[in-house]
């Protein structure tokens, strides 16, 4: 029964598809026809009314006293004036067969003629009702068209306005008999209705094929994914056309669950979270690609060992699978820290979970594991830019305060030294001051750049030129140590809004830490290249890589590795290119150290 109202249905549905727009557009065409009928009799008609006002000579006065009947009666007037237009109306309506044509008279309130004559002749003399249209036109001066009961019957009737001299004389008129019209209406109807039946025929009997075959292919579908279902290694056979590529989909699929691993194997393996699960011995026996990827180990090399074997370099994490394993207690947000075999420093998020089955027996430990080194990274960089801001504060205070002692003591001990002899002993201890006073103004100037390194002009500067000037200030003293600066410059000419001498100061401090990271010389690279709308420098050096932990601390104030640095010119470098909307980065690459700048590039400046 649900069959066969489906299959009801279904033709139902055929039916309005194609069917019913068909004598939809049938009605709607006939509609259209028989408008574009009636308005094409319409101005034909007009047209023979403008073709007898244009051959009536002058008006009716004129054509009587060329008649030489101007004293006649109005019955006689009526006879001379058909006697003189008859002919004219008679070869119209000959033109014209079906169509009546005729004038009418406003002074003699008659027709004066009615073509073709051997029908109409007998209205001649006749007066218009006071309903008539005629009378309208002549009232209004302006043509008419009438459908309906007049002087020759049921008609349709256009009639024009006869004026001469200003004065309205009449009016002449075309008609032709509404039953005439009919019988055309009636054969453009016979023939719409012929067409679209013929079209429904036709639409019928290829939708029930359509149907018919449609019921077939269904059925076998059917019949096939009932198979299939008991059975993924049945194939349906190959259909002709659009529905083959419906088998041929589903016999896809049934090879691909086929050869597809489990449901829950196939969900693991799509996760982004790495998924390992352990047996209640605390042997692995689940590994997806996210945790391989995120602890370093394939699946070959853990798969049914131990967790104690596999994680033995990392203590904390053992222990708190064990937490789970061994006291059942689940754990949320723990933060594991270790050393990946070739990604290097790594934080790695561990929640724990009990692993039971539908009858609640423990049968072990679902470990996830969630990637958290660049979220770290970028904490540790907020944490790291909160602390630069209060040291950019506390540095400028301190700059400012011993700035005026420092210039006193300076002062002072010139004053000494010049009221001391030439020889005197303590002028080696007025020079030391003047020296050790010049390096903490130096100390000052380093500070008060560090916490307000935007307070220069900034202008539109050529990073190339930039670059050029720092290494020719280093490169004397790198080639004194074996140091080769190699300068790689890419197709792009970049400009940048800063100022000259801050960025060179940038540039300078990654150098001189360049060369100073290669005791025993080699080559420091600097590159340039557009990304997008940045200007990116790498500045790359031979020196021993930094330690991954240590990576972000280059950068914070006084940090440092050297007995005599102050720790203050990667981070003034830091703060400049902050200051310009850029950033800096250091990162190991192979043998050696790279420094990436970058800043908002200006490239409409180069290109003027």
């Amino acid at each position: 029964m649900k069959a066969y109202f489906y299959r009801i249905r279904l033709i139902a549905s055929v039916v309005a598809v194609t069917i019913l727009p068909i004598l939809i557009t049938g009605l709607v065409l006939l509609h259209a026809a028989e408008q574009a009928l009636l308005e094409e009799k319409k101005q034909k008609l007009i047209a023979i009314t403008q073709q007898l006002d244009f051959a009536l000579p002058k008006d009716y006065d004129d054509l009587t006293k060329r008649l030489g009947v101007q004293e006649a009666t109005r019955a006689q007037k009526i006879e001379y004036l058909n006697q003189a237009l008859q002919p004219l109306t008679d070869r119209i309506a000959d033109e014209h067969p079906g169509i009546g044509v005729g004038y009418y008279a406003a002074d003699l309130d008659a027709i004066v003629t009615y073509g073709p004559s051997q029908e109409m002749k007998f209205h001649v003399g006749e007066s218009i009702s006071p309903e008539h249209f005629g009378r309208l036109v002549m009232e209004s001066g302006k043509p008419e068209i009438a459908i309906g009961e007049q002087v020759r019957g049921n008609i349709m009737n256009a009639m024009y306005p006869l004026k001469r001299n200003g004065k309205m004389i009449g009016y002449t008129w075309a008609n032709e008999l509404m039953s005439n019209i009919d019988v055309q209406l009636a054969g453009m109807r016979r023939s719409i209705f012929a067409i679209s039946g013929v079209g429904c025929l036709i639409a019928a009997l290829v939708s029930g094929l359509m149907v018919h075959r449609l019921e077939a292919l269904l059925e076998e579908i059917k019949a096939g994914l009932k198979t299939i279902s008991l059975d993924l290694s049945h194939r349906m056979r190959r259909l002709a056309g659009e529905p083959g590529e419906i088998s041929e989909a589903i016999n896809r699929m049934a090879g691909e669950l086929q050869a597809s691993r489990t449901r829950t194997e196939t969900i693991m393996q799509s996760m982004d979270s790495g998924v390992l699960a352990l047996d209640d011995q605390g042997r692995i026996t689940s590994w997806n690609e996210a945790a391989a990827k995120i602890t370093g180990r394939s699946a070959e090399q853990v798969m049914g060992k131990a967790h104690a074997e596999v994680f033995a370099e990392s203590a904390e994490f053992v222990g708190l699978l064990t937490e789970t394993l061994v006291h059942g207690r689940t754990i949320r947000d723990a933060e594991w820290e270790y050393k990946h075999p070739e990604r290097g420093h790594r934080y790695v998020k561990v929640g724990t979970s009990i692993w039971v089955s539908p009858t609640d027996q423990v049968l072990g430990v679902i470990v996830v594991l969630d990637e958290r080194t660049e979220w770290k990274r970028m904490e540790l960089r907020l944490a790291q830019a909160e602390r630069l801001a209060v040291i950019g504060e506390w540095a400028a205070s301190i700059a400012h305060e011993v700035r005026n002692p420092l210039t006193s003591i300076k002062a002072f001990a010139q004053i000494i030294e010049e009221d001391l002899p030439e020889e005197h002993a303590c002028r080696e201890y007025t020079e030391i001051i003047v020296e050790e006073v010049e390096r903490l103004n130096r100390f000052a100037d380093e500070l008060l750049l560090f916490s307000r390194p935007d307070e220069e002009a900034h202008v539109p500067i050529h990073l190339w030129d930039v670059i050029n000037q720092t290494v020719m200030l280093m490169e004397r003293s790198a080639a004194g140590k074996g140091i080769q600066v190699e300068r790689c410059f890419g197709d792009h000419a970049p400009f940048v809004l800063a100022s000259p001498d801050l960025l060179k100061q940038v540039f300078l401090n990654i150098l001189i830490n360049a060369i100073q990271a290669m005791p025993h010389g080699g080559v420091i690279q600097i590159q340039t290249e557009k990304d997008g709308n940045q200007a990116c420098i790498h500045v790359t050096n031979d020196g021993q890589p930094i330690a991954e932990e240590h990576l972000l601390s280059v950068f914070e104030p006084f940090y440092t590795t050297k007995p005599s640095g102050t720790g203050l010119g990667l981070a003034i470098s830091q703060r400049i290119v902050h200051a310009y909307g850029g950033h800096i980065t250091a990162q190991n690459v192979a043998n050696g150290v790279r420094f990436t700048v970058t800043l908002p590039g200006r490239w409409e400046e180069a290109e003027r």
